[in-house]
C-alpha cells in the first residue's frame, strides 16, 4: 500500500510539473502576442534599454540557464521557483 501511494504521490508531481510547463508556455504566448499588438498600434512595445535587457535574460532562459539572482548563469535541470518568481514580478511591473 505504501508504494502505491509512493507512486501515486510520484505520479502527482510529474503531472504538477507538466502543467506548470504549459502555464509557462502559455504565458509566454500571451506576452508575445501583447508585444505584437503593442507594436500593431504602434507602441514602443520594447524598444526602452531596460525591456532590451529583459529581452536578453529571456533569450538566456529560453536556452536552458537561470536567470535568479540564486544560480545565475548555471544550466536549468528543473523548473527553478527563483526564476519563475522574477518573470512574475516582471510582468506585475517590476515591482
Amino acid at each position: 500500500m505504501l508504494k502505491e501511494m509512493e507512486a501515486r504521490i510520484q505520479a502527482l508531481g510529474s503531472d504538477m510539473q507538466k502543467i506548470k510547463k504549459q502555464i509557462r508556455l502559455l504565458m509566454e504566448e500571451n506576452d508575445k502576442l501583447r508585444e505584437e499588438l503593442a507594436r500593431a498600434y504602434g507602441q514602443a512595445g520594447d524598444s526602452t534599454p531596460a525591456r532590451g535587457g529583459l529581452k536578453n535574460l529571456w533569450d538566456l532562459y529560453q536556452q536552458g540557464f537561470h536567470i535568479c539572482n540564486v544560480h545565475f548563469g548555471r544550466i536549468r535541470t528543473t523548473e527553478c521557483l527563483f526564476c519563475e518568481a522574477f518573470w512574475d514580478r516582471e510582468r506585475e511591473g517590476g515591482r
